[in-house]
């Protein structure tokens, strides 16, 4: 069996640590943090793939400029609603 994967989901996975190591976060636990990636998640294109080269063009693909923007774009926004409104 195949397995699907969101591209886009590791891109804001590593996105949002390299933000959180030069931003604080008023909360940095797990829930917040599943919070902004959704939050963010939610307002990106998904970009899924199957194989090992489905993989690297969809990586090819992403390593734009504008596309970055957009992730980090996404992540200050969520991270801004999720410490005005946390979960817990």
């Amino acid at each position: 069996m195949y397995e699907l994967k969101n591209h886009t989901e590791n891109v804001v996975q590593h996105v949002l640590k390299e933000y959180m190591h030069k931003f604080k976060l008023p909360c940095e636990c797990e829930r917040c943090q599943a919070d902004i990636k959704a939050l963010a998640l939610n307002q990106l294109p998904s970009r899924y793939y199957v194989s090992l080269r489905g993989e690297i063009l969809t990586h090819l693909e992403s390593d734009s400029l504008p596309d970055k923007a957009r992730v980090l774009s996404a992540i200050v926004l969520a991270a801004k609603q999720v410490a005005d409104t946390p979960s817990h």
